[in-house]
């Protein structure tokens, strides 16, 4: 038996057990799109939903961040006490202790990042050294083909699981720096990796 591996090599069907994965929400299946050319309407389709999706997520990010912002200070200290009785003391001093070693005095943006894997690396030690704010630009133009399109999608995955840090998506680099310089005061230095 061999296998073909040259378009998608991390997609094969053989392994499919048609539990929804990231490629179904654009309503195209793994399957179907690994065997379209990358000249065929569907896959055109494809790309067409996954901007969308790309769009969809960056202005939920912004907007969470800003409804979060909103929330009055009284509003959010009469939460945590009511919430606070059904939290372990255990817990509580531990979330204290990391919430007091975060800091707000350096935060990192991502540019069109290809691999998830190194992403969710990134995060990781980021979260590690203590910082907060994490800031992610994915412009769905800049991935080309198969596996360039399904690393994009597995790094969209990779952000929704950081959940202990703030981390909001743009959809350009202007959006980005704009609010960067322009609403968080931050000034920008700039490394290619």
């Amino acid at each position: 038996e061999t296998f073909e591996f040259g378009t998608s090599p991390k997609m094969d069907v053989r392994f499919d057990d048609g539990n929804a994965g990231p490629g179904n929400e654009t309503g195209i299946s793994d399957h179907v799109l690994n065997t379209v050319s990358t000249d065929s309407v569907t896959y055109k389709t494809y790309l067409r939903s996954e901007a969308n999706l790309d769009e969809a997520a960056s202005a939920k990010s912004v907007r969470s961040r800003s409804e979060l912002a909103s929330l009055s200070p009284e509003l959010v200290r009469r939460s945590i006490d009511v919430l606070r009785p059904y939290v372990q003391p255990r817990r509580l001093e531990r979330i204290d202790r990391v919430l007091g070693r975060r800091t707000r005095h350096a935060r990192f943006l991502f540019e069109n990042p290809s691999n998830p894997s190194n992403v969710w690396a990134c995060l990781r030690t980021l979260d590690s050294f203590g910082i907060q704010y994490v800031d992610v630009i994915v412009h769905s133009d800049s991935y080309k083909g198969k596996a360039a399109v399904n690393q994009k999608r597995g790094m969209r995955t990779a952000m929704g699981s950081a959940m202990w840090m703030t981390i909001r998506q743009f959809g350009s680099i202007d959006e980005a720096v704009r609010s960067l310089r322009e609403e968080e005061g931050c000034l920008i230095y700039a490394s290619d990796l």
